[in-house]
């Protein structure tokens, strides 16, 4: 899972962060990284645009 966390500081990351990471534990490492934070957001994938089959 891609995560933006944005630091008081002004500047922004992205983590990649394994789905069996507690918060708690995501929180001490962004933490020490750069600092405290204000925002996150999760990132989802882009999703592709599928064709419709029209043909019946």
């Amino acid at each position: 899972m891609r995560i933006m966390v944005y630091f008081k500081s002004g500047v922004s990351q992205v983590f990649i962060v394994p789905h069996n990471i507690s918060a708690i534990e995501f929180r001490r490492i962004a933490e020490t990284v750069g600092g405290g934070f204000y925002k996150v957001d999760f990132m989802q994938r882009q999703v592709k645009p599928r064709k419709l089959n029209t043909s019946y």
